[in-house]
């Protein structure tokens, strides 16, 4: 039975190279995660709005039978998400990883090799789950483990190279089974995740800066930034529990801001389509728009998250808030403003606003201990909540368009007054040099308990 991860480092013999103590190893750690992130593309969006024509053309699979896939997994994901957070906690994001990528290497084969409608279900199940769930949530946290003071910053490149490069490969997928075919395509995909992706998870992934005899940002603890604060506070990894994060104001906000936006957004990205045709574009239009919604949101997520490093953003709910709602309100009124390009950019910076500044800041107030169990769960209840995104415009929608955006400015409004009102939290940074450690400590969000992993051996 595995112990519970990270063990106690005593005789690791300090490694040369990128490996070793001279060079900093957590931006490859960084490429990788990026590629691991990019590689679920089949799992997203993306990769299942280009399998709907192609199943029901070679593989006797329904478009209903994709949509009930797809919302099996939605829901299914959602309950999972903090399971499997809590896992990469205790056990180490390269054992889970490992272990992912091989189930999502056999899902791909199953699809190309077995022609049963009910196998090709189950594995397109495993699919969405896997490449959704365990490697997206084990890229992004494995990359907060390895960054303090800039985590941020790489945070934000992780989701916006990853995004391009996903929305890419989704791309170059459809030519592929354009070309060879819809199992060929399988056979392929599964042949490279065996031969490519897991190897590089096995001898490339390092869980933490202290396997190597390293440090996190690559900067000793002894040594200080250009403002004299120190890069990386302490050697091991502290944090607060999920359970106790979300009974803070601050996570609560957060949480509800985030399930704002995606319900918002997943309803109207839903419904593009049609609205955009009862306001005399067309279906061409709106999916001409897909790309600058891409690059809005990857712009979007990489500039908050690298603010987040040494600021709080107070006012970030607010601004997104507001964000949301004029291009929810744009979104209805097409023609009254700029270019549908233009629109696309303001749909996406709609979303990464808001999900920029929770990648980064989850991690910051809360530290790394725990954190795939909280952000587990935060994307768990965005998950759940932007399945019902579709049916609530489809409800709302039937009585009139500006039902919706008043519904949704009321709650947007609310959001707001509740992030200035609250008292945010103390960044963990900060706390643990205060010198009060594990012990029973109150922050300003409320009392809650500092846990802290040290490896040991570190330096010895």
């Amino acid at each position: 039975m595995m112990g519970e991860w990270p063990r106690p480092q005593t005789d690791v013999p300090a490694r040369r190279g990128s490996r070793g103590a001279g060079r900093f190893y957590g931006w490859w750690i960084l490429v990788m995660a990026i590629v691991i992130f990019a590689w679920t593309a089949m799992a997203q969006t993306q990769g299942f709005s280009v399998l709907v024509l192609p199943l029901t053309k070679q593989m006797d699979l329904g478009s209903h039978d994709i949509a009930l896939i797809f919302l099996v997994g939605a829901f299914g994901g959602a309950l999972l998400m903090p399971y499997v957070g809590r896992l990469l906690d205790r056990r180490g994001a390269r054992r889970i990883l490992i272990i992912a990528s091989l189930a999502y290497a056999g899902a791909f084969a199953v699809l190309a090799l077995v022609p049963s409608k009910a196998a090709a279900m189950g594995a397109l199940l495993a699919v969405r789950l896997i490449g959704s769930i365990v490697l997206w949530l084990g890229a992004s946290v494995l990359v907060a483990w390895w960054f303090s003071r800039r985590r941020g910053l790489v945070l934000g490149i992780l989701i916006g190279v990853g995004s391009a490069l996903l929305s890419c490969l989704a791309f170059g997928i459809s030519v592929l089974i354009e070309h060879v075919g819809v199992a060929e395509s399988f056979l392929v995909l599964a042949t490279l995740t065996l031969l490519v992706i897991t190897p590089m998870i096995i001898w490339g992934i390092v869980d933490s800066p202290e396997e190597l005899h390293q440090h996190p940002d690559g900067v000793p603890p002894s040594a200080t930034g250009s403002h004299g604060q120190s890069p990386s506070v302490d050697e091991g990894r502290t944090g607060v529990r999920a359970s106790e994060a979300y009974r803070t104001p601050f996570a609560l906000v957060m949480l509800a801001a985030g399930s704002l936006a995606a319900i918002l957004c997943t309803g109207y990205l839903f419904h593009e389509a049609t609205i955009f045709i009862e306001q005399g574009a067309t279906a061409q239009d709106a999916a001409r728009s897909l790309v600058p919604q891409m690059v809005g949101n990857a712009v979007g997520i990489l500039i908050v998250s690298s603010l987040v490093d040494g600021r709080r953003l107070r006012g970030i709910v607010v601004i997104s808030m507001l964000q949301l709602i004029f291009t929810l309100w744009w979104g209805f009124n097409l023609e009254l403003l700029g270019p549908l390009w233009l629109f696309g950019l303001s749909f996406g910076l709609s979303t990464g606003l808001i999900f920029g500044y929770v990648l980064a800041a989850l991690p910051r107030y809360f530290g790394t201990l725990h954190l795939g169990e909280i952000r587990g769960t935060f994307g768990a209840v965005t998950m759940m909540m932007a399945s019902f995104g579709p049916l609530g415009f489809d409800l709302i929608q039937g009585v009139n368009d500006s039902v919706i955006i008043w519904v949704a400015a009321v709650a947007a409004g609310l959001i707001s007054i509740a992030s200035l009102v609250i008292r945010w939290p103390e960044p963990m940074d900060d706390f643990m040099k205060k010198g009060q450690g594990p012990n029973r400590a109150s922050q300003s969000s409320g009392t809650i308990r500092v846990s802290r992993q040290v490896p040991r051996g570190i330096g010895s």
